[in-house]
This record gives structure tokens, sequence and C-alpha cells, in this order.
């Protein structure tokens, strides 16, 4: 009987433990977001590093997201110079894959608010003519704060409500960055300068704890 002891109170402990201390780290999330003139998708997966069992919990991620809308004014954030003007209408469409961190803070039971932020990836897309120009999605993704951010990044900041044991909803907003290469078109070598655009538009999304 003795030697039945370990495994009987490591039985116990865990029937003592609470349900939420039980909870998954990992989780699966789609979400979508857009306004009249721009639009973001996302499918992304979560995992929960340090844990404070209904208080909050702190963690890491990976995104793929997709980025479109209306052709909109991208920034000029190298040398304006020539055709390579301060502003550049370009019709964005771009697909990112980055890892990311996110925070969550329980409120009360059941409701939460975080955020989470793309730290570094790639990008791709298709190439777009702007007149004699060529404008193509940057490959390199990186956090750097503001106009400094290279690529396409994604961060949210949102409520979530859990809706059953292993299924949240989360709405918020969420705010990116998508960066282009312009460079002349048909310039073998041309040199290229970086143009970006930053976008806020509200999202929803269901998360699901695996």
């Amino acid at each position: 009987m003795v030697r039945h002891l370990p495994s009987t109170v490591l039985c116990a402990a865990i029937l003592a433990t609470p349900l939420a201390a039980q909870r998954p780290r990992l989780a699966l999330d789609a979400s979508v977001g857009a306004t009249s003139g721009a639009q973001r998708a996302a499918v992304s997966t979560w995992y929960a590093i340090v844990r404070r069992t209904g208080h909050w919990d702190l963690g890491v991620g990976a995104r793929l997201s997709a980025y479109a809308g209306a052709p909109s004014g991208y920034t000029n954030r190298g040398t304006v110079q020539g055709s390579l003007t301060s502003t550049l209408t370009i019709d964005p469409a771009i697909y990112a894959l980055n890892g990311a961190v996110f925070g969550e803070l329980s409120l009360i039971p059941s409701v939460a608010v975080g955020a989470n932020l793309d730290i570094l990836g790639l990008a791709t897309g298709p190439t777009r003519a702007v007149g004699s120009l060529r404008a193509k999605p940057q490959a390199g993704s990186y956090f750097r704060y503001g106009s400094g951010d290279h690529g396409a990044l994604n961060s949210e900041f949102f409520l979530s409500l859990r809706v059953a044991e292993s299924v949240q909803l989360r709405a918020g907003m969420s705010h990116y960055v998508t960066d282009y290469s312009v460079s002349a078109s048909g310039t073998l070598g041309a040199p290229s300068t970086r143009y970006q655009k930053f976008q806020t538009v509200p999202f929803v999304a269901v998360r699901w704890r695996l």
C-alpha cells in the first residue's frame, strides 16, 4: 500500500486543483477586422509561459495574417528624390507570418483585457505597378516602434469573454503596419525606398483552448 502512496497523493492534488488552474496553456485563434478601406484576417496560436491563475497570463505566439484594402497613401521613409515622392498610392495585398508576444489580465471571472504584438517574421505578396514604379512588399519584418517598424506587423488591444470552458470571444482594435520597397520599373539594380502605412481597424475573434 505504501508504494501506491505517491500516485494517490498526485491524484488528490489534481482533483483539489481549481478548474481554472487546469485550463490548457495552448490556444488557437481566428480573427477578422475591417473598415471601409482596410481589411485584415489572421489565424494564430498562443502559448502561456507564465501564468497566475485567475489573474494574468504572459506568453508567446505565431500569427499568419493577410492585409488588403482600398488603394491608399504610403509615406516615404527613405530619400525623397525624382519619382520617389513623399507619398505614393498603393493597392495593398500582403501576407505575413510573425512570432509574437501577449499578455492578458483577468478583470472578473470570464472577462479579461489583453494585448499582443508581432515581433519578428516574414512578409510577401504581389508586386504592384505604380506608374513607372514597382512596389513590392518588404520581406523582412521586425518591430522597432513607430516609423522604425519594418515589414508587416500587427498588434491587438482587446476585451475577451469566456463563453465556454474552452472558448473565448474577443473584440477590440487591431493596429498594423505594412511596408513596400519601391523602385523604378525595368531598371536593373535600381535603389529602392521604403514606403510605410499604419492602419487601425476594429476586429472580432474566436479562441479555442486545446
